[in-house]
This record gives C-alpha cells, sequence and structure tokens, in this order.
C-alpha cells in the first residue's frame, strides 16, 4: 500500500507526462551508431574468444572447454542476430545472396549440428558481413584513418 501512495506522489509531480501507460515512460531512441559499434564489440570480443578456446582446446579439461565454447557460439549467434537485423533492410537488395546464406544460417540451423563446425561457417559469414557493412559506409575504414594519422 506504501508504494502505491508514494508511486501516486511521484506521478503528480510530473504533471507534464503526457503517455499512454503512465508507468512506460517515452524513451527516446539510442543513437543507432552507438548500438552497431556495441554489437561488433561484443561479437568481435566474443569470435576472437571462441577462437582462442579452440586453439588451447589440448591444455583445457573437456568438460570446461564445451562449456566455454557452447557459451561463445551462443554469444555470437546472438550478436549476430542482433547485427544482422539492425542491418538488413536496406541491403536487402544490394546484397541478396548474402543476406539469404545469413538467414539461413541464423534461423533456420539444424538439432544436430556440431555446434564447432557451425560457428565456424558464422565466423565466415560474419567476415563477409563486416566487409560488406564497411562497403557500404556503415563502419568507417579504420586502416585509412591511421594511415592519415600518421601524416
Amino acid at each position: 500500500m506504501n508504494h502505491d501512495i508514494t508511486r501516486d506522489r511521484n506521478l503528480e509531480e510530473d504533471t507534464n507526462y503526457e503517455g499512454v501507460d503512465l508507468e512506460l515512460r517515452d524513451i527516446p531512441l539510442p543513437n543507432t551508431g552507438n548500438i552497431l559499434y556495441s554489437i561488433l564489440n561484443s561479437l568481435n570480443y566474443n569470435i576472437a574468444n571462441f577462437y582462442a578456446y579452440t586453439k588451447f582446446k589440448d591444455y583445457i579439461s573437456e568438460n570446461t572447454l564445451a562449456l566455454e565454447l557452447l557459451q561463445r557460439s551462443m554469444s555470437i549467434h546472438r550478436d549476430f542476430s542482433a547485427l544482422f537485423l539492425h542491418t538488413k533492410e536496406e541491403l536487402v537488395l544490394t546484397y541478396p545472396d548474402l543476406l539469404e546464406k545469413a538467414e539461413k544460417l541464423l534461423f533456420k540451423g539444424e538439432a544436430s549440428t556440431d555446434f564447432i563446425n557451425y560457428t565456424c561457417k558464422m565466423c565466415k559469414v560474419i567476415n563477409d558481413y563486416k566487409a560488406m557493412l564497411h562497403r557500404e559506409g556503415y563502419l568507417p575504414d579504420l586502416k585509412m584513418k591511421l594511415l592519415l594519422g600518421d601524416i
């Protein structure tokens, strides 16, 4: 009961709010550039970790390795799904073959697939997809910035 009274007082103090649901305030849409970079940072981090675990698999117990690789594979899948859904709309007509390949890999996977091979295939598609995003101007060419910074 006390909680409801406090909430009512807070709503009375904020008389400027005009929304459908008083509990859900209008939140401004985030800057898409920041979202894209945060998705890419997470994706790159998880891909690097996945390959590090596969490279040093002889030094890690089998149970720990399976758990870590599965977690990285799921994170890569999640991040690439977010990147794909965030950028695919504008690219459907430009790169239909790559988008179809990525979509099949992401959303029509098979239950009995070896997740290590599956994740390696996904990483190859991700590299192609990132190259396409560079070509289309979604991502700045960092090599050029580094070279220009040296001048």
